[in-house]
């Protein structure tokens, strides 16, 4: 390399093309969350997306976790009024919905508002998100006073309430600068070739949540490690603030990077005194809390590892876990769920969903042994086998399962079973706890409500039911739309198709109504009738 900066640029190059297992993760392999809005759009909705595109529309963001976005997210559905229904729910609305009554939608689907009036709103919002709040709150207050003056007093005192949410939700955050500057402060904690870097961002002189990036196996000093940091990071997110704040000095090529890349002056300062020392502080310690809270969490799974390891007779802590359940409504739709951990966590990728092939009717063991045959036989294919199976239920499903492992000559495979104390609780103890059933004790094993394994184990057990329970509701759902098309004389293939192309979802052609239903491409006004009364039958309404 001829420069430094080269060498910068080529190393982020690289950690993009060949991804080191080692290198820090900014992004948890997957993108933050962000708030989008097409202005654009007829009467534009807030959505929340994990990867921002270059496609005009706003994005504000990114949020470190994805209960602050969605939090962030209903805050502005409940302040600001405007719609969060699909577009194809929009077209075929006909009456506006519950959340007009509630005053949470000012039902442009129905044209009970203009399209100015909506756009006002928007504005609103888009100030809150965008950290402009003396501006927004400026804008409110004017707002208010106007409604007062032309004795609309119900639309004024709407919009004084979304003004004390406002100022309610700023009181919560701390002010970092009474300049109302915005700057980035990052700062680091490290215990040999372990930590987490943090970046506590300033927008409008207000702290907003630190994002916190992990890391481990990193050997280089400390200014090498957060320049890598920062060079990917600004570069990742297409620019930076005017002033980056980091606790120890770097070299002054990454300055001449980061302006190349706002296309104006980026100031990165190593502060010695003042506020800014603070917020490096700052994120120095929300970095510290991450590490401590990632590594108690790894010595909390490994003891549960150790401990299952220990009751299932294992030669020594499970890396892949497999829990099985099922799920059907009065033997109607019965499927089954498989979920994986792998060193305790959840591994979603591997999760399978099963539908039941050869039981009839509602027989929670026959599906059991069905489901275990199936995920086995394929394990005997391809040798790659769990170190230990988890199945949801008592001594009866557990049965199952070692008929199966019997049948298939794999009796050394592991296996338990996870029970709920239904008789415990029907007794009146309503403090018992799962119990773990094991093939050679005729005893099931007792924990402490708090013990690791249990929590682990139950973790492990609740996966599956989601899983499982989800799985058949979509499965359901989509039988009973199809059933309610097929069974109706004068509606085949081609309108079905034609159909599910103008709504665009199935729930958009539940929540549509007769009128919207004869416009859909070869309805009528009958066949819209009767297509609306049988979904209302199988729907159960």
């Amino acid at each position: 390399m001829r420069t430094e900066k080269e060498a910068l640029l080529l190393e982020n190059l690289l950690i993009k093309q060949h991804k080191p297992r080692y290198n820090i993760k900014l992004r948890d392999d997957k993108n933050f969350l962000h708030v989008r809005v097409d202005p654009r759009a007829e009467w534009p909705r807030f959505t929340l997306v994990r990867r921002p595109k270059d496609d005009g529309a706003k994005y504000f963001g990114p949020y470190h976790t994805a209960t602050t976005a969605r939090r962030t997210l209903q805050f502005v559905q409940r302040s600001f009024p405007l719609r969060t229904c699909t577009d194809a729910v929009l077209a075929s609305r006909r009456k506006p919905c519950l959340l007009y009554q509630l005053k949470r939608c000012i039902a442009p689907c129905v044209a009970l508002c203009t399209k100015d009036a909506y756009d006002d709103v928007l504005q609103d919002a888009v100030l809150f998100l965008g950290g402009k709040d003396r501006e927004l709150q400026s804008r409110l207050t004017t707002q208010m006073v106007a409604l007062a003056d032309a004795e609309r007093f119900e639309e004024a005192a709407r919009v004084r309430d979304v003004l004390t949410a406002v100022r309610a939700s700023l009181d919560r955050q701390v002010v970092a600068d009474v300049k109302m500057g915005d700057r980035d402060a990052w700062g680091l904690h490290r215990e040999g070739d372990r930590g987490a870097i943090a970046c506590l961002p300033v927008r409008g002189g207000l702290a907003r949540e630190p994002m916190v990036f992990p890391f481990a196996g990193e050997l280089g000093e400390d200014a090498e490690l957060i320049t890598a940091t920062l060079n990917r990071w600004y570069r990742e997110e297409g620019t930076s603030p005017a002033e980056v704040l980091v606790p120890t000095e770097l070299p002054a090529v990454l300055a001449e990077i980061l302006s190349e890349l706002r296309g104006a002056i980026v100031r990165v300062t190593c502060p010695q005194r003042g506020d800014k020392t603070r917020l490096v502080e700052i994120a120095g310690n929300a970095a510290k809390s991450r590490f401590a809270v990632d590594h108690g969490e790894e010595e909390r799974i490994q003891r549960a590892l150790d401990g299952i390891a220990e009751i299932a007779q294992l030669a020594g802590p499970p890396v892949r876990i497999e829990c099985y359940d099922n799920s059907n409504l009065l033997g109607m739709d019965p499927v089954a769920s498989q979920v994986v951990f792998l060193d305790g966590r959840p591994s979603r990728k591997d999760y399978r969903r099963y539908k039941v092939k050869t039981v009839v009717g509602a027989d929670d063991y026959a599906t059991m042994e069905e489901i275990l045959r199936r995920r086995l036989t394929r394990a005997m294919e391809s040798g790659e086998f769990p170190d230990l199976i988890v199945v949801d239920g008592g001594r009866g499903q557990l049965n199952s399962a070692l008929a199966v492992l019997h049948e298939l000559g794999l009796e050394q495979q592991p296996v338990i079973g996870l029970a709920k104390p239904r008789t415990e609780r029907k007794a009146g103890d309503r403090d018992a706890v799962d119990k773990i059933v094991l093939p050679w004790e005729p005893e099931p094993v007792v924990l402490r409500y708090d013990d690791p394994s249990l929590r682990l184990l139950q973790h492990l057990r609740d996966e599956a039911h989601d899983t499982a329970v989800g799985f058949h509701r979509k499965t359901r759902s989509k039988r009973t739309l199809k059933s309610a098309l097929e069974d109706l004389p004068g509606i085949g293939p081609t309108r079905r198709k034609a159909l599910l192309l103008h709504f665009g979802s199935m729930s958009a052609i539940r929540a549509a109504d007769v009128d919207a239903l004869a416009q859909a491409p070869g309805m009528g006004k009958k066949l819209a009738e009767g297509l609306w009364k049988a979904l209302l039958a199988g729907s159960g309404r």
